[in-house]
């Protein structure tokens, strides 16, 4: 029930109670940019500064599941355990699986930022102004276009989808 939020000027990930309390989780990181949840509790971190991806156990402790990104940003985990992330970077969305192995999920992209799965398994990207929408098959459409810049996705349990669309500019 807690919030963890990334705060790229302080290098830190703050904790948050639902009562209000706040404490840092982790600190010396170097530009978090994305935070994600495994099915076992461990917290994923594209840390921008640095080129990784850390993981941290439920009690904090920290290591290196994936390096040499050229700007890991989003990340978002499907049904089976893989994470998905986004390097705008490269251009690319890397999917690793639960023991890290690398591999391009797809490639070409101006600048993929938010990632997010429908519960049919879906996966969902903001990129420039549009958000593409790949089945569990890797077929690529797009779902909106038109937009400023799509930043953050989510879904809600009614499995209406969220952007945060930042200014043009």
């Amino acid at each position: 029930g807690n919030l963890f939020v990334g705060n790229q000027l302080g290098n830190t990930i703050t904790e948050i109670t639902p009562g209000g309390v706040r404490s840092t989780f982790a600190s010396g990181l170097s530009a978090p940019q994305a935070l994600a949840f495994n099915s076992a509790g461990d917290l994923f971190e594209a840390d921008d500064g640095s080129g990784n991806i850390y993981k941290f156990t439920p009690g904090g402790a920290q290591t290196t599941f994936a390096s040499g990104l050229a700007f890991p940003n989003g990340l978002a985990f499907n049904s089976a355990g893989d994470l998905f992330e986004t390097d705008p970077g490269s251009g690319n969305i890397y999917e690793f699986t639960p023991g890290g192995v690398q591999s391009t999920f797809a490639s070409g992209f101006s600048f993929p930022e938010g990632l997010a799965f429908n519960s049919a398994g879906d996966l969902f990207v903001a990129d420039g102004g549009n958000i593409y929408e790949f089945t569990p098959a890797g077929v690529r459409s797009t779902f909106a276009s038109g937009l400023n810049y799509p930043i953050g996705l989510a879904f809600n349990s009614a499995g209406n989808l969220f952007a945060s669309d930042a200014p043009s500019g």
